[in-house]
């Protein structure tokens, strides 16, 4: 069987033998023809639109006309991002408006991508280079690894959207990077890692050659390091991710992410057992509870740390965004182990829906306690890596397989798809995360057979009875997909519901307090934080109850979906850490100690 969506595009998906992989995708992500129909994530969608469309284009072009010794209206944003790295802004609108695109037509963000990509057309030089600074200052700072790969990324996207002369750029800007002296150092730049991803990805694009691979495999591997990720070690257990002798950050997860896909190009064993034993080690050591990361250029780290006072930044929003994408190739490679698309589904909704704030900012860090990140500059990385991701939203909830459906993430949504040549769509309906219900209908002109796999999230407190069409058909077990597979007729409804427990989290941080523990709340895969009676930063929540019988001692909040209040505490509630914004809150609150 041959599935292909229906593109609202006239591009369509490639099929699923990729010829520039040694090692194939056992599926793929559709890249057009999922629409979200409400709920949280329509919500955050849509608000990033708004975000986008607040940013001045004055300020995003402003070192591109500069350099082409255009009129300069209005002034370039202010802060680290513009001043010290000119024209990263133009890759953190194509990120975010051309995988918005992809699923959504808005005639003001197209008109603005494709302004963007003149703009940086009439920057580009007869050899194909194109930044917004002159070619003796590209060999500084982050221009050849951040800005490049920002800049790839975002044109990539707005060739998928239709912008007919992005490829072009892309393909121009990297033969001249393959061949300029800057190359052989770039990685010793500062975090100079996180270029690698910007060459695997213009080699698996259609304008990609084997001299894109050449580079990212001579310029930038770094065999110590991979080493080093396959031992796990350098001084004693567990010690890798942070002993580099620069700048160790949650970055290179950008570096891990194109291992990956040199595991998937070249078909050597050596890149996964790197990638197995980085992510590995990121899980053990190095993620939050909530699923944020803790690795962080410029502050004091160990494995384990696990901050909490914003003291020591942490939970970087790129750092997510860099760990769902990794895990989504995990994910494309072995579908059926459902534990790569958990590690996406926290990470989006304890991290990245948290650090949107409305349609107005994106957060830098999603600080756990005391008060949420106040970090305000205009554009930063996280503001970027966060708009491309919630532009991408709908890409995350199916993946298209040789045999059916994966359905990964619920969301009110639907998708077009097509098998056999009927045009089929789903009709997801669910208040996910707000309820646990679910109803997938089946629309299709004609009986088709395929298998619909339902994901059944490890966070489900017991198995999952599926229902067709009202009877009983299978039971999916927590943390599997459960295959439903039938010749599919018109109308035909999979209804379940997904069972939801509080699981809670002992603190072992470096800012644990002494007397006394501290524990985190989860339920149903979503992180609480505690609100009330805190009324300025270094005032601790303190619980008197049990912390490992929360049901004993929470009781939901009528009217109020997900708080809940605390017994013989008025005024207090644990409610979903995303819905926090400017309040003081924790999520690790202090329970007596010597329990």
């Amino acid at each position: 069987m041959s599935i292909n969506r229906i593109c609202p595009i006239e591009e369509r998906d490639e099929e699923m033998s990729n010829p520039k992989l040694a090692v194939q995708d056992k599926l793929h992500t559709p890249s057009a023809g999922v629409r979200l129909t409400g709920g949280l994530l329509k919500t955050v969608f849509d608000n990033n639109i708004a975000y986008l469309k607040s940013l001045s284009m004055d300020s995003i072009l402003y070192w591109y006309r500069h350099k082409s010794k255009l009129p300069t209206p209005g002034e370039p944003f202010r802060g680290f991002f513009e001043d010290e790295i000119k024209g990263q802004a133009a890759g953190l609108f194509l990120m975010g408006a051309g995988n918005t695109l992809c699923w959504h037509e808005d005639s003001e963000l197209r008109d603005r991508v494709n302004a963007i990509v003149d703009s940086i057309d009439r920057n580009k030089e007869s050899d194909g280079y194109f930044m917004a600074i002159p070619k003796s200052e590209f060999g500084t700072g982050e221009y050849p690894n951040y800005v490049r790969s920002w800049l790839t990324h975002g044109l990539i996207a707005a060739a998928k959207v239709g912008n007919e002369k992005a490829m072009s750029l892309v393909r121009g800007m990297q033969t001249w990077f393959n061949r300029c002296d800057e190359r052989v150092f770039a990685k010793n730049l500062s975090i100079g890692y996180q270029g690698m991803i910007a060459n695997t990805n213009v080699y698996l694009s259609e304008v990609g050659l084997p001299e894109d691979l050449d580079t990212a495999i001579d310029c930038y591997q770094e065999n110590w390091r991979l080493a080093q990720f396959i031992t796990g070690s350098v001084k004693g257990r567990d010690t890798a991710v942070h002993m580099r002798p620069d700048e160790a950050h949650g970055y290179e997860l950008t570096a891990i992410e194109a291992y990956m896909d040199l595991y998937r190009i070249t078909g050597k064993p050596m890149y996964l057992n790197a990638v197995d034993g980085a992510h590995r080690l990121y899980k053990k050591k190095w993620q939050h509870v909530g699923g944020g990361i803790v690795m962080i250029e410029l502050t004091e780290v160990y494995p384990g740390c696990y901050w909490l006072n914003p003291a020591h930044p942490y939970n970087e929003l790129c750092c997510s965004v860099f760990w769902i994408y990794l895990n989504q190739r995990y994910h494309h490679l072995f579908p059926d182990e459902e534990h790569y698309v958990a590690e996406i589904e926290k990470s989006i909704f304890n991290i990245a829906v948290a650090n949107q704030k409305g349609q107005e900012h994106i957060r830098y860090h999603a600080y756990l306690d005391l008060l949420k990140d106040g970090h305000r500059a205009p554009v930063t990385c996280c503001a970027g890596k966060g708009t491309r991701l919630y532009g991408s939203l709908p890409e995350f909830l199916y993946s298209l397989a040789p045999d059916g459906v994966y359905v990964d993430i619920y969301a009110s949504s639907e998708l077009d798809w097509d098998c056999d040549g009927v045009a089929v769509t789903l009709h997801t309906q669910t208040d996910i995360p707000i309820g646990n219900e679910v109803r997938i209908k089946v629309s299709l002109s004609s009986p088709r057979r395929f298998v619909l796999k339902l994901r059944i999230p490890g966070w489900t407190s017991s198995p999952v009875e599926i229902h067709l069409n009202g009877e009983a058909v299978a039971t999916g077990e927590p943390g599997t997909y459960c295959a439903v597979e039938r010749t599919w007729c018109d109308g035909d409804t999979v209804s379940f519901a997904l069972p939801r427990d509080f699981v809670v989290t002992r603190y072992t941080g470096g800012d644990a307090l002494p007397n006394f523990e501290r524990y985190a709340t989860e339920y149903g895969g979503l992180l609480l934080g505690v609100v009330g009676g805190l009324e300025h930063q270094g005032q601790y929540i303190k619980i008197d109850h049990d912390p490992d019988d929360p049901r004993s001692w929470l009781t939901p909040v009528p009217g109020k979906p997900l708080h809940f209040a605390v017994k013989d505490m008025p005024g207090y509630e644990y409610v979903p850490y995303y819905e926090i914004q400017d309040q003081a809150f924790t999520c690790y609150p202090v329970f007596p100690g010597n329990r």
